[in-house]
Order: C-alpha cells, then structure tokens, then sequence
C-alpha cells in the first residue's frame, strides 16, 4: 500500500450543513488573525511601559500631562497583562516585569500578577 493515496470515504451530501460556509471560515480566520495582533500589541505595550522605568513615573505626576493619554496606561497595561495570562503568555510577562527597571509601572504589574 505504500505510495498509494488513502482512499476516504465519499461524502455524505446532508452532512455539509456541519461544514462552516467560506464566509464563515474567512471571518474565523480574520477573528484568530485580530486575536495574534491583539497579543502582539499586548506585549509591545507591557514591554515598552516597563522599558520606560522612572521616566514614566515623572511624565504621568507632571500636571501638563494630566488629562493625557498618558493617564490611561495604568489601566491599559492590567488589561494587557490579563489578556496574555489568559493567551498562556503568564511567564512572559513575569519575566519582562522581572527584568524591568524599577518604576511604579513595574511595581503594579509586579503586586497584579501575585494576585490570585
């Protein structure tokens, strides 16, 4: 039997209602696309936060910055770190939070991530 292509079995023509449309495939290709870039920004944004160490601590206490978007890191960068624990990316984090410089940013995402 070798070289010789395995023969399926013909296909029953009332089992393709099971089958997903090419519509439907294109948008759940489009979705685990959006999800890959959702994790790529994720960590570009938890690793350029933590890279800013101090420098980060200053601009967000100076009042020419309040209102900014600025203000809103501390929020973004919990649910960014919630999303890669959920995308199995835990480690990662821990390890970029534990190789950041120190900085309120650092020290957040480090009391976050030992809670239960």
């Amino acid at each position: 039997m070798s070289g010789e292509s395995p023969q399926l079995p013909p296909r029953d023509p009332a089992g393709d209602e099971d089958l997903l449309t090419v519509d439907e495939a294109t948008q759940v290709m489009r979705a685990l696309d959006a999800l890959d870039e959702l994790e790529a920004a994720a960590l570009k944004l938890v690793r350029a936060e933590l890279a800013c160490g101090p420098v980060l601590d200053g601009l967000v206490a100076d009042p020419l910055t309040e209102g900014t978007r600025l203000d809103l890191l501390c929020l973004a960068d919990t649910l960014a770190v919630d999303l890669l624990d959920v995308l199995g990316r835990r480690d990662a984090v821990r390890r970029l939070v534990d190789e950041a410089p120190p900085g309120s940013a650092r020290n957040a995402l480090d009391e976050h991530l030992t809670r239960p």
